[in-house]
């Protein structure tokens, strides 16, 4: 295996590092590492996953991993990369949060071997930590003309309508003595981010020299973002996350198998363990194969959602682009439902295919449906119908489910019930 940071490196992943930090330094004794994640959602997103792969690969290369969940620094937020001051949230939903994202990152890393991740919660020693003590012994550390000068802050100062109060500004602050906290505790002595976080390292691994003498690092990731420069990210609408109830298994699919010929190349290199020439393979492929989008829509939903997921996201695909049932069971069917407008119909009434597309959103009214099968343009199970009212109950197929299809691409499903 390819050592750490030659592996990060020959894929593009490393944005900034200390200069202090090579795969020398690591190959003597790999020192525990840590990611920190604030829980300003309940799921993590796709933007999460360069940092959580990255993490992964040093685990399967026996060093250990720290989790920081931030449980303090979530009550403040991190004005990195934001352009006004965030939402302030309740003890209780961090809470909620933490226990969310501590379970997704905990089945995450329990697909891959190594050694179990250490799981912490900044909270436990900020909660009793004097305010007079913070400031005595840590802000002392600290020179307000430095602060001021990290891109975070200054592109909020410098906009007048939004500024930056003094909770978001004492973010650093916090997020600096993680490191030294976790070094003193865990002996930690790497610390990794996204690229909007390296302010935030320097400033910790300053903080951990002044403090314990001690040499520790920072490493930072590019951020995720499109060929257009688009960050995936929670904030952005229709968001990808990586909680199977927000962002459904086939949807998590789609939204990989769907990458640009652009995108697709890069996304393998940073996401995925592919060789270079097994990218370079996919890449030389007919284009119209989409061999580089079906390596990395297989390999993260595998990833992420488990290979039993990944087969029933597939089948998923197959229904919803052929239009046809016959093979569906239940886990497929509940797939679809979560993925196009579904109707649930009653097993013991008729159903006739016009009062089914009013119902299910597929025509705004009867005439409007009569008007769709007269064009030819409406589909059961993949066979068009020229009678509108004939009964869909006649065409249940697999887990009791019709695939009702508008045009060439547009799906519907009507379930019977029990």
């Amino acid at each position: 295996m390819r050592p750490f940071l030659a592996d990060l490196e020959s894929r593009g992943l490393v944005s900034q590092k200390t200069v202090e930090l090579t795969d020398q330094v690591l190959a003597k004794s790999p020192p525990p590492l840590y990611v920190g994640y604030d829980p300003s959602a309940g799921s993590l997103h796709a933007g999460s996953l360069i940092p959580l792969l990255g993490m992964d690969r040093y685990k399967r290369r026996g060093g250990q991993i720290i989790v920081l969940l931030g449980g303090a620094t979530g009550l403040i937020g991190d004005p990195s990369g934001k352009d006004r001051e965030r939402t302030l949230e309740t003890h209780e939903v961090i809470d909620g949060r933490i226990g969310r994202l501590k379970r997704q990152t905990s089945e995450f890393f329990s697909r891959t071997e190594g050694l179990d991740p250490i799981f912490v919660n900044n909270a436990d020693w900020y909660r009793d930590m004097p305010v007079i003590a913070f400031l005595r012994d840590l802000g002392k550390n600290f020179s307000v003309n430095q602060m001021l000068m990290r891109d975070s802050v200054r592109t909020r100062i410098e906009s007048r309508e939004q500024g930056i109060s003094f909770t978001e500004f004492s973010y650093q602050l916090l997020q600096s003595y993680d490191f030294l906290h976790l070094h003193r505790e865990y002996g930690c002595r790497i610390q990794m981010g996204a690229s909007d976080q390296w302010g935030n390292i320097v400033s910790g691994v300053d903080l951990v020299r002044r403090a314990a003498g001690a040499t520790v690092y920072g490493l930072t990731f590019p951020l995720l973002t499109n060929s257009e420069g688009k960050k995936y990210g929670k904030s952005e609408k229709g968001a990808v996350w990586l909680d199977p109830d927000r962002t459904s298994p086939y949807e998590f699919y789609q939204f990989w198998l769907n990458s640009t010929d652009g995108d697709a190349g890069r996304f393998l290199r940073w996401l995925t363990d592919l060789s270079s020439d097994e990218i370079v393979a996919l890449a030389g492929a007919p284009p119209h194969e989409r061999r580089p989008q079906k390596a990395l829509a297989e390999a993260l939903t595998i990833r992420v959602h488990g290979t039993r997921n990944f087969e029933t996201a597939q089948r998923a695909s197959q229904v919803i682009f052929s239009g046809r049932a016959a093979h569906m069971d239940t886990a497929v069917a509940d797939m679809v439902a979560r993925s196009v407008p579904t109707l649930t119909a009653s097993p013991d009434l008729s159903c006739p295919v016009l009062d089914a597309m009013v119902r299910v959103g597929a025509a705004p009214s009867k005439g409007g449906a009569r008007r769709l099968v007269k064009q030819n343009a409406v589909a059961v199970n993949g066979t068009r119908i020229a009678d509108a009212n004939e009964d869909l109950l006649l065409h249940r197929a697999g887990a009791g489910v019709v695939v009702l299809s508008v045009g060439k691409s547009k799906r519907f499903l009507v379930r019977f019930g029990d």
